[in-house]
């Protein structure tokens, strides 16, 4: 199967993954052929693409490192505040991660506006747990970071959704009110005795820069919370990554290139290093533009040589451009149907937005 972004999805062609909507009911069934309607309420729905499936891409597989109703779980946890229930999700979370054989997120999360918040919770838990497991934190610590994760943003509720999904810039003001969220998140924990100092520090501190130019305390370096560096990491991928009201869902390895060009100011270098041995700058079934013109599709990643992976061309051919002797003047140049974006217009949307 293979990714396409919304724009691109046409009347016949065959749904790869299930589709839900904002209570976790299937939208659309894999297997679904789509039609106009279809794709026309899928567009008013804010989803910004889906997997479909063809001979040219059926041996592509693409399975989420999770599976549906673990994420759903996860979902309510989080909009219920139920720490217990949140604290078996983890646990869940975690034993499948650690008893994965590989791990690589590939998936594309297929989400509407609406359901953001909570959906952008759980990815930035099992991202995190991921980032954790590559650092080698251990079992306990990885549930903790989970919950963390789960509940780092729960002070965005609190604050006006017309400033949250305001499309055009916000003001001084907004800005500020928008800033409060990881003192407010904290503040919905801090009666929860239960809860590690590690999981209400690392949601207190997810905006803090490696510089001190982060909030809400501007701290600097080794000041922050370990938990803290490595959600501030994974939340602002999926943040950058993810198609808002204000925003166009920027390609993986925009973002990826975004997050190494701050690494040691912005972001901690080690966290930044882990998380790019896991999220690869090409996710598979991504259609792709070579450096010669030609157009094709991600097949699988080299785990060495992460900017040069296995691509399908449209004449049915696989390339690894790992092959230097063939392929060394051929390079990857962008993600098919992605509008570009530098890493300075990603800093001017932050300079005003926060990530998550």
């Amino acid at each position: 199967m293979r990714y396409l972004p919304i724009e691109a999805v046409t009347s016949g062609m065959i749904v790869g993954k299930d589709i839900y909507d904002i209570n976790d009911n299937i939208l659309l069934c894999q297997g679904k052929k789509l039609t106009e309607l279809f794709i026309t309420r899928l567009k008013q729905l804010g989803y910004p693409g889906i997997y479909v499936q063809d001979s040219f891409t059926k041996d592509i597989h693409i399975d989420d490192i999770i599976s549906a109703e673990m994420r759903s779980e996860a979902c309510q946890s989080i909009q219920k505040m139920d720490l217990d229930e949140a604290r078996s999700v983890a646990e869940k979370i975690v034993e499948r991660i650690l008893s994965a054989e590989s791990i690589s997120i590939d998936m594309v999360d297929l989400r509407s506006y609406d359901s953001y918040t909570y959906q952008h919770s759980v990815n930035v838990a099992v991202l995190a747990t991921v980032v954790g497991m590559g650092m080698g934190l251990d079992a306990d610590d990885l549930k903790e970071l989970c919950i963390a994760g789960m509940f780092h943003d729960m002070g965005k509720l609190e604050v006006p959704s017309e400033i949250i999904n305001k499309p055009s810039r916000l003001t001084e003001h907004e800005y500020e009110l928008v800033k409060q969220h990881p003192q407010k998140s904290y503040d919905l924990l801090a009666d929860r005795l239960e809860l590690s100092s590690n999981i209400r520090i690392g949601v207190l501190c997810h905006h803090e820069n490696e510089d001190g130019t982060g909030y809400p305390m501007g701290l600097k370096g080794n000041k922050i919370n370990p938990f803290a560096k490595i959600l501030h990491v994974v939340d602002v991928y999926d943040a950058l990554t993810s198609k808002r009201s204000y925003k166009k869902a920027y390609a993986c390895s925009e973002v990826i290139e975004y997050l190494m060009a701050r690494s040691g100011t912005m972001f901690d270098a080690e966290v930044v290093n882990a998380f790019m041995q896991y999220v690869p700058v090409y996710p598979k079934g991504m259609e792709v533009i070579l450096s010669d013109g030609r157009k094709g599709v991600i097949v699988r990643n080299n785990r060495h040589a992460i900017l040069r992976p296995v691509v399908r061309l449209v004449d049915g051919s696989d390339i690894d451009l790992m092959d230097m002797r063939c392929y060394s003047a051929l390079t990857i140049i962008r993600q098919e149907n992605e509008d570009t974006a530098t890493a300075e217009e990603m800093a001017q949307m932050e300079s005003k937005r926060i990530a998550g």
